[in-house]
């Protein structure tokens, strides 16, 4: 299994073919729009110059439509600082951690490094999860 540095090209790409897998296993009738924007992101990684990396995904009818671009809003619209949210790309959410991640969360939310504005998150099927616990355990 390769390992991944997060957010890279590789990482992007790994993403995209797991939201397809995921939601063939969410099963039909999946309606979700999500978008992450990170920001502060490794010179090396800033491919626009800007400090930012972001992508949105589009779920309708079992499709699956990913774009390397921002959205104004979604179902799941986070933006986040790449140190900030690095922790989190890379642990596996167990049903014992999650009071630690939301107290990380929310910490993050109060020192302004995180900022959710989605209008559905109920929208996410719990399969998803496993998505992203498949790529938190190939992030660098």
């Amino acid at each position: 299994m390769d390992m991944l540095e997060f957010a890279s090209p590789q990482w992007i790409a790994a993403l995209k073919d797991l939201l397809v897998v995921y939601t063939k296993k969410a099963g039909p009738g999946v309606e979700l729009s999500i978008c992450e924007i990170f920001t502060g992101v490794p010179k090396h990684l800033d491919k626009h110059g800007n400090g930012v990396i972001a992508w949105h995904c589009m779920i309708s009818d079992g499709q699956v439509r990913f774009e390397e671009t921002a959205i104004p809003e979604a179902d799941v619209h986070t933006e986040v600082d790449y140190q900030f949210v690095l922790p989190l790309a890379k642990k596996v959410y167990t049903p014992e951690s999650m009071s630690e991640i939301e107290a990380y969360t929310a910490k993050g939310a109060a020192e302004g490094k995180m900022k959710s504005t989605g209008k559905n998150r109920s929208k996410v099927p719990p399969v998803f999860i496993g998505m992203h616990n498949d790529l938190a355990e190939r992030t660098l």
